[in-house]
């Protein structure tokens, strides 16, 4: 580190100007409760790796998009159910009214997890749709029979 006390000629290029320097030690101290609220330790903020506090730094960034994706995401959910009670909540709701039913399922976050759902949509028309077709041939089937 270097030190506090620098003569005027330090740090210049040999030049008369001085100008007033934060000293490196100053930052460090400013900045080393700013790390440990990262879960940076003592040791290795003032004794390892330089390139550490670059990575808790870019860590806490994560951290920090990931936590406001996960709020955004349970205020889409709150906003989704509020959507589907609210033909109830009003003053003037006819009798009888009922909410939307809550989501079956989680929404999907992934490409992987869309695609899936897609497949599973697909899957369930294609069933649906045999057994329709199941159904007509085996009531056509009953109607030459007796013929």
């Amino acid at each position: 580190m270097v030190s506090e006390s620098l003569s005027s000629t330090e740090g210049s290029g040999g030049s008369s100007a001085t100008a007033p320097l934060s000293t490196y030690t100053e930052k460090f101290n400013e900045l080393f409760p700013h790390y440990l609220s990262f879960g940076m330790t003592e040791e290795q903020y003032w004794d390892k790796d330089c390139t550490l506090v670059a990575a808790y730094r870019k860590a806490e960034e994560l951290r920090m998009n990931r936590r406001n994706q996960e709020m955004w995401l349970q205020g889409a959910y709150f906003y989704d159910a509020l959507c589907r009670v609210s033909p109830i909540l009003h003053a003037f709701a006819k009798k009888g009214a009922k909410p939307v039913p809550y989501l079956s399922e989680a929404y999907a976050l992934t490409e992987k997890q869309v695609e899936l759902r897609q497949e599973e949509h697909a899957k369930g028309v294609y069933d649906k749709g045999k057994k329709l077709m199941e159904g007509f041939m085996a009531s056509h089937n009953k109607k030459f029979e007796g013929k």
